[in-house]
């Protein structure tokens, strides 16, 4: 289990490789730099940390694309040994580029950072990688730095902005292509008033949406959720409810083939793809014809979504343990039973880029060759063990 280290309060004593970055959405591009960061730490003999925002950058990110406890769940594939919390706060936007990696060297024992491209930190978003590389080059620091390229897919680069866009416009598939997994919601199912089921025809669930996370596109969608050992297909309405002059938002899913209420419960719902606007009907009984045909839309798209695999299911918030320590040392619509593509890594300088043979010697970033080496023992072992299973 990963370890939460608060930034500025506790500390990592044991030589780590730490991952820069907001890593809002942990898109496909943020997964090709950790994927690279972990082959990193290992091939060094380091510890991996990644450092994370708690809340949302206002003006610039505003609501976020999975919560911190969600993220903090998918960075486990990582073999991620900490996540630095950093909370977002005006105090934490008047630190110095310099004055942040002081801090850090400060409470962590940093051997080396690595980080996008266009990443930028500290008062006035004025440090980036070019300041970082100066950090390393400075040989009483004891670091080195390395930088990945951006990942581009079609000639467009992959970045959180991009994927806000795509939801805001109500195109979720797209935006599950982008990340590496469908767009998804983390709720308590509340009570409603019941209008689903004895006047509409079609039992719904009301979903709380989070907060902080950032909002689809009003509209009905089709979406995946599991409950229990089973997964169903079904619809769900984000918005208003113009039939009934409700204008409030609400997130309420009718999952096909399931009967039951499950209040209370915290569930994840997944946006398959975007089906129509909200639109106001002259009866309950055209709203149930038009759902009927939002359904068969639906089921076809449960058919093509159950024969591609996605990667990195959403976790359940309430099943997500996460602890806070200082560091010592290292019909039905049919139920079922419940990385990233390689680019080139920027070339070092020749001294930067030798190999470390183990961990006792000086940390320094490896050559694309046994990143390629560990990649191939990483993807024969990984082989072996479906053989095995």
């Amino acid at each position: 289990m990963l370890e939460v280290i608060r930034f500025n309060e506790d500390e990592y004593n044991y030589p780590c490789l730490l991952v820069l970055g907001c890593f809002d959405g942990l898109h496909l591009g943020h997964s090709e730099l950790l994927k690279k960061a972990k082959l990193q730490a290992k091939i060094n003999g380091l510890d991996l940390g990644v450092m994370m925002f708690t809340n949302g950058k206002e003006g610039k990110e505003g609501k976020q694309l999975y919560t911190f406890e969600e993220r903090v769940k998918f960075l486990e594939s990582f073999s991620v040994k900490f996540v630095l919390k950093i909370d977002y706060t005006d105090e934490f936007k008047r630190i110095k580029p310099l004055e942040f990696l002081s801090v850090l060297e400060e409470k962590l024992n940093v051997k080396a950072y690595m980080s996008g491209k266009d990443f930028r930190f500290g008062e006035g978003a004025k440090g980036k990688s070019s300041t970082l590389k100066s950090f390393a080059e400075d040989e009483e620091n004891g670091v080195w730095y390395m930088s990945i390229k951006d990942f581009m897919i079609d000639d467009e680069k992959v970045s959180t902005s991009h994927i806000k866009e795509l939801l805001n416009e109500g195109n979720v598939k797209k935006a599950g292509e982008l990340l590496g997994r469908h767009y998804a919601i983390c709720g308590a199912v509340t009570h409603g008033a019941d209008r689903g089921a004895k006047v509409v025809g079609f039992p719904t669930m009301n979903i709380a949406y989070p907060e902080n996370k950032h909002e689809v596109k009003e509209g009905v969608y089709s979406v995946k959720c599991s409950i229990g050992e089973r997964i169903y297909y079904g619809i769900a309405n984000y918005g208003g409810r113009p039939t009934f002059d409700e204008p409030s938002p609400i997130f309420e899913v009718y999952l096909d083939g399931f009967e039951g209420t499950n209040y209370d419960e915290i569930i994840a719902v997944e946006f398959i793809d975007y089906i129509r606007e909200i639109h106001k009907f002259d009866s309950a009984e055209s709203l149930n014809a038009q759902l009927t045909e939002d359904i068969l839309h639906a089921r076809r798209e449960a058919e093509l979504a159950a024969e591609s695999e996605v990667i990195d299911p959403v976790p359940v918030a309430s099943q997500i343990p996460v602890v806070q320590a200082s560091v010592e040392s290292a019909p039905t619509m049919g139920e079922q039973t419940a990385d990233a593509p390689a680019s080139e890594i920027e070339e070092q300088s020749a001294t930067e880029s030798m190999p470390v043979s183990n961990a006792t010697d000086e940390p320094a970033p490896v050559t694309e060759e046994q990143v390629a080496t560990e990649e191939e023992k990483e993807e024969a072992a990984t082989t072996d063990e479906a053989v095995s299973d």
